[in-house]
């Protein structure tokens, strides 16, 4: 049996760009990230459990077709920041998230 894919494959696969092709990494990281970090702001918790890895998934591959293949609305060179256009944030959340994630949620205290 093969090597279980990563995240960015998979999504790759998702959205039908060869593995092999890394033109696009670089923005679909940041969108993992900015996915991860999303999930983890919702839920209150550190790191986004292996089971909700499909969120991430369907997240980014939404955001990235939303923004027809990756538009960047902005690129900074001195420290590298790359801005897209569609942000994935919590109000990028469907409904099959919302149940998915709120098993997964904490209460904040504090």
């Amino acid at each position: 049996m093969g090597a279980e894919l990563t995240t960015l494959e998979k999504i790759k696969k998702v959205l039908s760009l060869p593995l092999e092709e890394t033109g696009q990494d670089d923005i679909l990281n940041i969108m993992v990230g900015d996915a991860e970090d999303a999930i983890k702001g919702y839920c209150h918790i550190r790191e986004v459990p292996a089971a909700l890895e499909f969120v991430v998934r369907e997240l980014v591959a939404n955001g990235f077709r939303n923004d027809n293949g990756g538009n960047v609305a902005s690129i900074k060179r001195g420290d590298t920041q790359i801005n897209y256009s569609t942000a994935i944030t919590a109000e990028s959340f469907t409904e099959r998230h919302l149940k998915a994630l709120n098993g997964f949620r904490k209460l904040r205290t504090g």
